[in-house]
């Protein structure tokens, strides 16, 4: 069997082994191996097969393209000139050419797709994509290092740590990821798990609000994004931070050290039912204050007030909160790692999963679910070993 057949049996039939996996977790749930009542969320990064030398920018990769498509035509006006006997030989130029100038089309249109993402956030970014696979991107990996990768995202069963479903995406951070594989585990079982447990990278506002509207009761660490240090970013110090103002909930105002009120002026949507509230001093309130030289940051005009934001959350996020703060909430996510993190080692180091050897993401996330579909079968025939022993009498 030549490696291009092989190649092709594991990248072209994508529809067959998501229904052999599938298939696979049908006969798992009918032995009662697999139950949705319980499931983790947890992703890690997998190196592409790529280097980083390979990342350039759209004008590199627009020359780039130019000289392949220009090789193509060469091979393809020579290939018409040559012998039978080298036919074949010249045949596999000309396909490795067109590979070559269909993974630079895919750069161009990527670099341009990451350049239209961030123009809003930088003027002056400058998208940089690899020409041999557009699709990967630059992660942090655990060893503090950056590098061409895929973030494989597992959703675990902890009856028996079976895993029922993985997908490999192109997002750095796990911030957004557990509405996806929500959506992709009722799509694919039919169902969604009845708790899920996540680590801080997905506890936000969007997961919460994600997991109520499926009906999902999820159980994460919240991440608070700011604690007070000993100073702030304009130089203040505890005495005069916003977590010196005291709010007075029924009249929806801050006081602040002086004794000075600060009303609501503004209040503005973050999305996700997330709301910032914007409370401003009188304007005369600040100007002749004896303490606004300790209030004040170093440069302000002399019509300078103070003010305070206060982010207002849904009642999803207040229920959540409340809900991580019990006892039993803390027993439930203290088990997540043991139950989450064991598919990752396994993958990694029985199937030797550390790099993928496909391109792209869809033979890169074929790569992974053969991968899981080993993991599922091996830890199947430990469980059945298990059982077995377990009935046999001495």
């Amino acid at each position: 069997m030549s490696h291009r057949t092989l190649s092709g049996f594991r990248s072209e039939n994508k529809a067959a082994l998501d229904d052999l996996f599938v298939q696979v977790l049908g006969m798992l749930s009918a032995e009662g191996l697999i139950t949705l009542e319980r499931v983790t969320l947890d992703g890690t990064k997998i190196k592409a097969n790529a280097s980083g030398n390979t990342f350039r920018r759209k004008e590199k990769l627009q020359a780039h393209l130019e000289l392949a498509r220009e090789q193509v035509r060469i091979l393809n006006v020579e290939g018409e000139q040559e012998e039978a006997t080298v036919k074949r030989r010249a045949a596999a130029r000309r396909r490795a050419a067109r590979q070559r100038a269909s993974r630079l089309e895919a750069a161009v249109r990527e670099v341009e797709r990451l350049q239209q993402e961030k123009k809003h956030d930088r003027k002056d970014f400058q998208a940089r994509v690899s020409s041999t696979d557009p699709e990967a991107h630059v992660m942090r990996n655990g060893e503090g290092g950056t590098v061409p990768s895929y973030n494989v995202q597992l959703l675990t069963d902890t009856t028996h740590g079976l895993i029922v479903n993985v997908a490999a995406t192109t997002d750095a951070i796990d911030y957004r990821q557990l509405k996806p594989a929500l959506e992709r585990c009722a799509t694919t079982l039919g169902r969604t798990p009845k708790q899920i447990v996540a680590d801080g990278d997905y506890t936000n506002h969007a997961s919460v609000q994600a997991a109520a509207d499926y009906g999902v009761d999820f159980y994460g660490s919240w991440q608070d994004s700011w604690k007070p240090g000993e100073r702030d970013a304009q130089g203040r110090d505890r005495t005069f931070q916003a977590s010196a103002f005291t709010y007075d909930a029924e009249r929806d105002c801050f006081t602040c050290p002086a004794g000075k009120l600060l009303t609501r002026r503004a209040r503005l949507s973050r999305g996700n039912g997330v709301y910032t509230r914007v409370y401003h001093a009188g304007k005369t309130a600040c100007v002749h204050c004896p303490l606004r030289n300790q209030c004040a940051p170093v440069i302000a005009k002399p019509a300078w007030r103070r003010s305070i934001t206060r982010i207002e959350e849904p009642a999803t996020t207040t229920a959540f909160k409340a809900k991580m703060a019990t006892a039993e909430a803390q027993q439930i996510y203290a088990r997540r790692s043991q139950i989450a993190e064991f598919p990752h080692a396994w993958i990694k180091e029985r199937c030797r999963l550390r790099q993928f050897r496909c391109r792209g993401r869809l033979k890169v996330s074929m790569e992974a679910i053969w991968a899981c579909l080993s993991y599922n079968l091996a830890r199947w025939f430990s469980l059945r070993r298990k059982l077995n022993l377990e009935v046999v009498p001495v």
